[in-house]
C-alpha cells in the first residue's frame, strides 16, 4: 500500500511562506546562502540545455528522506498544493523523460547522496515563482525510501520561506499516532477567540479515548492552536484553554485516566495553513494529539 501523505499549506506569498511536506519527512541536510544567484529550470532539457531563469536573493536548500513506498508524484503533491494555494505561478512541472531525462537531471544543482537520491528513471520536478521569490523541487525514491529536494530563493530581507510537516490525517487515530507521532482532531473546530466545545460528542475524541483505554501505557499531549489574530501571549493562553477543554471531555465524558493526557498551547506559532483567509484561520484554530510515550 502506498504511504498516506497529508497536504500542508502556506502562510502567505513570499512573506511567511510555509511549504507543505509529506508526512514523516526527515531533514537530512540543509544549506543556506545569505545572498546569491541560482538557475531555476523553466522548461525541459532540449539536447543538453534546459532553459532557466536566474533567481537572486537569499538561498535555502533542504534535502528530506521519507520512509515508505510513496511515489515521487505523491511526494511532490503537498509541495505543489501549498505553492498553488499561496498563489505561486508554475514555471515547470514534469516527470523523468518529460523533463529531458538524463540531461535534465544532471543540469540540476542538488545536494549529493546519501542525503539526496535521484533515480534517473523515476523523478518529478517542479518550479514556481511569485514575484521575485522562486521555489524548485525534485522528488524521487530508492528501493527503500523517498527523497525530496527543495530550493527556495527569496528577496534579501524578506521573511524566510519555511517548511511544515503535517501528520497524515487518514486512517485510525491510534495508527496515525503510532506512525506519525501526532494527529489533528479534525472535528474539533473553534470560533475565533472561543475555547468552548458545544457539541454533545466528537468522534475523534471517542476514537482517541478508545485507543488510550486500550493502551494504558500510552500517553498523549493535547496541543491547542490559534489563528494569527491578536497578541502571542493571549493566543497561547487561548490555545491552552482549547486543549484543556478537550482534555476535560476525555477525562469526564470518556473516562480516560487523567495521567494519560496533558494539555499545552502553541498559540499561532505552528500554523497548518494560511492566516490570510477565513477558511485558513478556521483550520488553524484546532487541537492536535501528540504521542508522548517513548517505549514501543
Amino acid at each position: 500500500m502506498r504511504a498516506a501523505l497529508a497536504l500542508c499549506c502556506l502562510a502567505a506569498p513570499v512573506h511567511g511562506l510555509t511549504i507543505g511536506l509529506p508526512a514523516g519527512a526527515e531533514l537530512t541536510r540543509e544549506v543556506t546562502v545569505g545572498e546569491g544567484a541560482r538557475a531555476v529550470p523553466v522548461g525541459p532539457a532540449d539536447g543538453e540545455v534546459a532553459p532557466v531563469e536566474l533567481a537572486q536573493g537569499a538561498i535555502s536548500i533542504q534535502a528530506y528522506r521519507i520512509a515508505g513506498e510513496a511515489t515521487p508524484a505523491a511526494l511532490m503533491s503537498p509541495v505543489a498544493a501549498s505553492l498553488d494555494e499561496a498563489g505561486f505561478r508554475p514555471l515547470l512541472s514534469c516527470e523523468t523523460q518529460g523533463c529531458g531525462g538524463f540531461d535534465f537531471r544532471f543540469s540540476l544543482e542538488l545536494i549529493p547522496p546519501p542525503d539526496m537520491f535521484v533515480d534517473l528513471g523515476d523523478f518529478v520536478f517542479l518550479s514556481a515563482r511569485d514575484g521575485d521569490a522562486y521555489v524548485s523541487a525534485v522528488a524521487s525514491r530508492s528501493a527503500r525510501a523517498g527523497y525530496l529536494h527543495i530550493a527556495r530563493i527569496t528577496p534579501v530581507g524578506a521573511a524566510p520561506v519555511d517548511t511544515f510537516v503535517e501528520a497524515a490525517p487518514t486512517g485510525p487515530i491510534g495508527a496515525t499516532l503510532e506512525a506519525a507521532g501526532r494527529v489533528v482532531l479534525e472535528d474539533i473546530v473553534f470560533a475565533s477567540g472561543s475555547t468552548s466545545l458545544p457539541e454533545p460528542s466528537y468522534p475523534s475524541l471517542t476514537e482517541l479515548a478508545d485507543y488510550l483505554i486500550a493502551n494504558p501505557e500510552r500517553t498523549v499531549a493535547l496541543v491547542g492552536h490559534t489563528d494569527a489574530s491578536g497578541a502571542l501571549d493571549v493566543n497561547i493562553a487561548i490555545s491552552k484553554e482549547r486543549a484543556q477543554a478537550a482534555r476535560a471531555l476525555l477525562i469526564e465524558r470518556y473516562d480516560v485516566p487523567s495521567s494519560q493526557v496533558a494539555a499545552e498551547g502553541m498559540g499561532y506559532l505552528a500554523p497548518r495553513t494560511t492566516n490570510l483567509t477565513e477558511a485558513g484561520r478556521t483550520k488553524n484554530r484546532r487541537v492536535e494529539a501528540v504521542l508522548t510515550s517513548t517505549r514501543p
